[in-house]
């Protein structure tokens, strides 16, 4: 299945979303579980709420969107985006 410029920009929005909140929200009590602070189970759970918010579409290849987000961008550098 093509993966549609849509589906492209939804995935690489999650991708950096997650990205964002992993290291605000769930990186500092990962430390905090390293230091014995918390316990593991409160870690993950930060780091699933994360995926909760931030789905990835359904059915979209993780590989084929990147590609596609890529073309888009240099289509769009070069002036050639159609």
């Amino acid at each position: 299945m093509a993966v549609t410029l849509e589906q492209a920009q939804e995935l690489h929005s999650a991708m950096k979303m997650r990205e964002y909140e992993y290291k605000t929200d769930s990186d500092p009590l990962m430390i905090k579980f390293n230091l014995g602070e918390i316990t593991k189970e409160e870690w993950q759970a930060a780091r699933q709420a994360i995926k909760d918010k931030h789905p990835y579409p359904d059915g979209v290849d993780k590989t084929e969107a990147l590609a596609k987000i890529e073309q888009e961008f240099q289509g769009a550098i070069e002036g050639t985006n159609d």
